[in-house]
């Protein structure tokens, strides 16, 4: 009876998120990134993969409905800028990427109004805004506008699930949010749009940065191909694989931390391979 009732009493884990598993994924391939730029001498490999991270987040922050920018996003920004140029000699170094996702939460409720009243005339109008100030964006912040088009891809994909709207018997929509100035196929088109412009624009400018050679471009190419796939068929929700509870609560951690995980990292990287490790060292 006593182990019935315990039995009984006893609640499920909570299920791991479709977003937790996309956030995981960034995680390991930002740590990649961070750790062939750092500590090996031969970075290109480490760099073919670790740079389909910073289109993951940048996703994220345009899928997410919250607007209010938490203040531990500003300050850990700035220390991470302020710890990156210290490393190299306090040349200039663009702001980090956190500030450019606290920039996305105050702008896109905006973009979203601007897409939503003027259809694909807003949309094109914020595409090609983005593109023309291209040259200049990656010296305000990291990544600059080619980041930005990843977040208005993640804004037309949440625009585009919510729109899926479902209709009672009465003909009433349901969703709380539905989309009155276009139709679901139309959003799904600018989803499109918006994915393969982000993707063009993010292999473009980052083999102008790193200069890959041929095979090590074309595995990135491949990449960012399958990452875009991946991207477009994302909806927030219940995961269909749940794996075991101690991984799963691994993954909710990393789902719920994301951004601390990625600073400590960072930071820690910074620190490892600055100048004064490298002293203490010798």
């Amino acid at each position: 009876m006593r182990a019935e009732s315990h039995g009984a009493t006893r609640s499920p884990s909570p299920a791991v998120d479709n977003t937790d598993w996309l956030k995981a994924a960034g995680i390991v391939l930002v740590s990649a990134d961070h750790f062939g730029y750092f500590f090996m001498e031969d970075e290109l490999w480490w760099s073919a993969f670790g740079r389909l991270a910073a289109p993951i987040f940048f996703f994220l922050s345009g899928v997410a409905q919250t607007r209010t920018v938490p203040l531990h996003w500003i300050w850990l920004g700035v220390v991470l800028t302020l710890l990156e140029s210290w490393n190299g000699d306090w040349t200039w170094a663009a702001p980090n990427i956190l500030l450019s996702l606290a920039f996305i939460r105050i702008a896109r409720p905006y973009v979203q109004i601007l897409v939503q009243r003027k259809g694909w005339a807003g949309f094109f109008l914020v595409v090609c805004a983005l593109l023309a100030v291209l040259p200049i964006t990656s010296n305000i912040v990291d990544y600059g506008s080619e980041g930005w088009l990843w977040a208005l891809c993640g804004l037309c994909q949440r625009m585009y699930v919510d729109g899926k709207i479902v209709v009672d018997a009465r003909g009433a929509a349901q969703n709380s949010a539905p989309l009155v100035w276009t139709t679901k196929e139309n959003v799904g088109l600018m989803r499109l749009v918006a994915c393969v412009v982000a993707a063009v624009v993010y292999v473009w400018q980052e083999q102008r940065e790193y200069l890959f050679p041929t095979f090590q471009l074309a595995v990135f190419i491949l990449g960012i191909g399958a990452l875009s796939v991946i991207l477009c068929l994302f909806h927030r929700g219940r995961s269909r694989i749940q794996p075991p509870a101690v991984i799963a609560g691994f993954l909710r951690f990393i789902g719920r931390h994301t951004l601390e995980i990625y600073a400590i990292q960072l930071a820690g990287s910074e620190l490892l391979s600055s100048k004064l490790m490298l002293d203490l060292a010798s």
